[in-house]
């Protein structure tokens, strides 16, 4: 495990947490949905067009979502990231990651970024994010984009500064374009097939493989990303809601 995360910085556990517990939060996200503003999964005629107007601030810490983290499959992983007692369990609540479909074409985004800046040494390991599917997420149905293998250029960039920069566009912008062929994915979508044809690539960059891929899984489903690699949002030009979480672990030395 140790090895496979410090080369892509990407595991996948599949069945992690269990078609059951995916059930649980589902429901919980549903209904929590349906007395707020009237989305029902089960009735397209609920489902607004464009932005969910919807806040999830009012369910982000259910007991449910603790599924997430608090199962075989997903501990022994974080042990083996960061050392049995390398890891501290979060105490905050999980990112519900719902987005409708909207219509097409799908276009490859340009949202690219991680969720720290550089400054941040990407070894020892300070911090993971999980992804947990509690639907199915199919192809071109809003699945986050990653790019496993980045970290690494990301520990070699640092190493060119006295004081690496922190986050932000400004940053993260300037180093793809700097590791191409990496800066052509914030040029994808103006491909004649809008960037489609990216998806799935594998990328040497400086000797290292970098690829492109588009989070899909089933229900209970469970992906980790180290901070470093770099990822983007995307759209859901699919007949079915994105039904992710979202969820950040930070090593027990957090500094």
């Amino acid at each position: 495990m140790r090895s496979a995360f410090a080369d892509r910085g990407v595991v996948r556990l599949e069945g992690a947490f269990g078609r059951d517990a995916a059930a649980r939060i589902r429901d919980v996200v549903w209904r929590y949905a349906e007395r707020r503003v009237g989305l029902r999964l089960d009735d397209q005629s609920t489902w607004p067009a464009g932005w969910l107007p919807l806040s999830w601030k009012g369910v982000k810490r259910n007991r449910a979502f603790d599924a997430l983290v608090d199962n075989p499959s997903v501990t022994a992983a974080l042990h083996g990231i960061f050392g049995a007692a390398g890891w501290r369990r979060p105490k905050s609540g999980a990112q519900v990651l719902v987005s409708l479909p909207a219509p097409g074409p799908w276009a490859l985004p340009d949202g690219w970024h991680m969720d720290c800046g550089f400054e941040r040494p990407t070894w020892p390991v300070f911090a993971v994010k999980l992804f947990g599917f509690f639907g199915e997420v199919g192809p071109r149905g809003g699945g986050t984009m990653l790019l496993p293998g980045s970290h690494r250029i990301v520990d070699r960039y640092r190493s060119t500064f006295e004081e690496p920069p922190g986050a932000g566009k400004a940053n993260w912008q300037p180093f793809l374009r700097r590791h191409p062929p990496l800066g052509d994915l914030l040029m994808g979508a103006t491909r004649p097939d809008l960037g489609r044809s990216m998806v799935g690539e594998r990328y040497e960059v400086e000797g290292v493989p970098v690829d492109v891929v588009e989070l899909t899984g089933a229900p209970g489903d469970v992906v980790i990303t180290h901070l470093h690699v770099f990822h983007s949002a995307s759209p859901n030009t699919s007949d079915t809601p994105r039904q992710m979480l979202g969820k950040a672990v930070h090593a027990a030395s957090r500094q």
